[in-house]
């Protein structure tokens, strides 16, 4: 560092340290809201949430995941570093670390990809140009209940997640996926399924994820008669 570049480290050092502790307070702050929207749920250190955000009871969200337009439902948890935008996500879920879920798409049938010619842009207040046709670059994904997502899986927009489903780390889902099958890979394919089919229709039939903790406590004779079914 030249001795010029030092002398203007220390001019703005005084505007730095400012601007570094309003940040540090707005973050606290934000911690502290989110507690506090959530109290019968798990929120950690530097989560964002919209205001359109449910966030069910017993839930834990780990750090520094994003939710935006979107539900999780009770029982479930998120690991560190998550985006999860335009989901609706059930109970009992199981979702790893640096998870993506609905991250918008580009149009491809237009002359360009770049958003700015066909949704209002940072620099232009409307699209530089006319569209025949609106363009939609975000789809709702449905995730059911009693869904395990492995680490670092990508969800496109428009997906839906059967009940029970668990998704092999790092793949990619451009395609539903139906309850209680396993998929994985680069795109996502069936593995196998985690019981035959009657068994997964008996199982589809109980809807125990509708139920809180101790409701299903109880029902653990069910649950064995049909796992031991053929």
């Amino acid at each position: 560092m030249t001795t010029k570049e030092k002398i203007a480290r220390i001019v703005w050092f005084p505007l730095g340290l400012i601007k570094g502790i309003l940040e540090l307070a707005n973050n606290k702050a934000r911690d502290i809201q989110n507690s506090r929207r959530f109290p019968n749920a798990k929120i950690s250190k530097g989560c964002n949430f919209t205001n359109d955000v449910s966030v069910g009871d017993y839930t834990s969200i780990y750090d520094n995941t994003t939710l935006n337009h979107s539900t999780i439902g009770f029982c479930s948890y998120t690991n560190f570093d998550c985006i999860i935008q335009n989901a609706e996500i059930g109970n009992y879920c199981s979702i790893a670390h640096g998870v993506r879920i609905g991250l918008g798409s580009h149009p491809t049938h237009l002359f360009s990809t770049a958003r700015m010619f066909y949704k209002p842009h940072t620099y232009f207040k409307e699209p530089i140009m006319e569209q025949t046709e609106d363009y939609d670059e975000y789809e709702m994904i449905t995730v059911g209940s009693d869904v395990w997502i492995g680490a670092e899986v990508l969800i496109m927009d428009g997906v839906s997640v059967g009940h029970g489903a668990i998704i092999a780390a790092g793949a990619v889902v451009t395609k539903d996926v139906p309850p209680y099958a396993i998929v994985g890979g680069v795109p996502a394919k069936l593995i196998k399924y985690r019981f035959n089919e009657n068994q997964r229709e008996a199982m589809l039939k109980t809807q125990w994820w509708t139920k809180k903790p101790h409701e299903i406590k109880a029902m653990g004779a069910k649950f064995e008669e049909i796992i031991n079914s053929k």
